[in-house]
């Protein structure tokens, strides 16, 4: 009796593990392929890529949050080449390309726009110099005063 039992439980553990590896394999498959995924998975992607990028035409609005007509024709141009089996990167490259690197919410790292991203740091850094200098300034003047008493 009891060696029936494992060997029962060793038969359902092993048909357990089988699902879960071919449910594996077929989530894989459809977000490797995008042939495969659904037009919800397709929307759902689209969704995310006009949330990271700008409005051309709407000051401070992603594409995704604007109703302008030109959103509304790069949203359509964002899930058709989704249905292309292209992918986010490739679109993105593709929307920077055409509109330039305006059109991003968080630009890349470079030349131009290396500005962006160290100018608040400097100025960090200045106003920490300036205010120890200061301070230092102030206790060496206050150190002369008592000195003269």
């Amino acid at each position: 009796m009891m060696k029936g039992s494992w060997i029962l439980l060793l038969v359902a553990l092993a048909t357990l593990l089988g699902s879960t590896v071919s449910q594996a394999q077929a989530l894989a498959e459809t977000h490797g392929n995008p042939q495969w995924r659904t037009p919800a998975q397709l929307k759902h992607q689209a969704i995310a890529i006009a949330a990271g990028l700008r409005c051309p035409m709407s000051t401070n609005q992603s594409l995704q949050d604007s109703q302008s007509p030109i959103a509304n024709e790069l949203k359509a141009e964002i899930y058709l080449q989704l249905e292309q089996g292209k992918t986010s990167d490739e679109i993105v490259d593709f929307m920077v390309a055409r509109y330039g690197e305006r059109i991003r919410y968080m630009p890349s790292l470079s030349a131009g726009t290396a500005l962006l991203f160290f100018a608040p740091l400097c100025l960090l850094a200045l106003a920490i110099f300036w205010y120890f200098r200061q301070t230092a300034g102030a206790a060496s003047i206050n150190t002369s005063q008592e000195d003269r008493s």
